[in-house]
């Protein structure tokens, strides 16, 4: 009888978890759900009354959390109807904490709109308002963004780099490849950490078929089954030797070169890419 019990009381027991569990994972489906439309559903024309396949800036995208709900965060916007706005930023995890703190910054980025023109001083402002909501937690989370703000008519781009991998700016008319440094050459800190940390404006000039590649750490650190790790000098030479592509078949190919890397053939971390390509100033009729 006491077996019989026991074993009554167990079943009971697995089917409470069973519906707990089956509760959690319906509320990550939706936590995802709810993520995926905070991304850029429509991305911005310039100038804006462009048809897309004749926008000055032609933006393509891949999305990849490693789970449920991901840390990885971008937005796309036109501050006007010559300047175009791009963030990417990466919390460090990924999981519920990862997605809580991708949507605080969401919301940090559209209150900030009007520091929006300046690089650096939205970084330094994005840093102090995060860092007093963070302070509370109790550890630190580790947040990395780039933002950057480009001329449709002029090529000018201005940007600011919080400890955010460095974009790659590929130059298809001149078959370079370069990254997007700082201007003082010293990586500036990642957000969150520090209350009075300032972060500074940067610029480079964009000519007719650049592609600015932006893309988060865990496109690139993954390891094969020899634990040799796929840095991001492989990714420069995989992006090197696809320079004429276009983006999306570019994005695509380099995807799926990593995978074919990495032992698992999937992806560890979260994977976030975005591509900014200058087409020049539309013609004028």
């Amino acid at each position: 009888e006491r077996i019989r019990q026991a074993n009554a009381e167990l079943a009971r027991s697995r089917e409470e978890l069973r519906q707990k569990n089956a509760m959690m994972e319906y509320n990550l489906k939706m936590a995802g759900e709810i993520q995926l439309a905070m991304l850029p559903q429509q991305l911005p024309v310039f100038p804006r009354s462009a048809a897309t396949a004749e926008s000055a800036f032609q933006f393509t995208h891949r999305y990849h959390p490693s789970g449920t709900v991901g840390g990885d965060f971008f937005s796309v916007s036109a501050l006007s109807d010559t300047e175009a706005a791009v963030f990417i930023c990466d919390v460090a995890g990924h999981g519920v904490r990862s997605a809580l703190v991708t949507a605080m910054i969401r919301a940090l980025v559209e209150e900030l709109r009007p520091l929006a023109h300046e690089p650096g001083q939205f970084l330094t402002k994005l840093n102090s308002e995060l860092f007093v909501i963070l302070k509370h937690t109790g550890t630190p989370v580790l947040t990395t963004a780039f933002y950057l703000v480009a001329n449709s008519i002029t090529g000018q781009t201005r940007y600011a780099n919080a400890g955010h991998p460095k974009p790659l700016l590929v130059g298809r008319g001149s078959g370079k490849l370069e990254l997007l440094k700082d201007a003082s050459r010293k990586s500036q800190p990642a957000l969150g950490l520090f209350e009075k940390a300032l972060y500074q404006t940067s610029e480079a000039t964009l000519v007719p078929r650049d592609l600015v590649m932006l893309f988060t750490d865990g496109l690139y650190e993954v390891h094969a089954d020899n634990q040799e790790l796929y840095t991001q000098d492989l990714l420069a030479a995989s992006v090197r030797k696809r320079l004429q592509l276009p983006t999306a078949q570019l994005f695509d190919e380099v995807l799926s070169e990593v995978r074919s890397f990495a032992a698992s053939h999937e992806f560890d971390d979260d994977v976030c890419l975005v591509g900014m390509e200058f087409a020049g100033a539309p013609a004028v009729k």
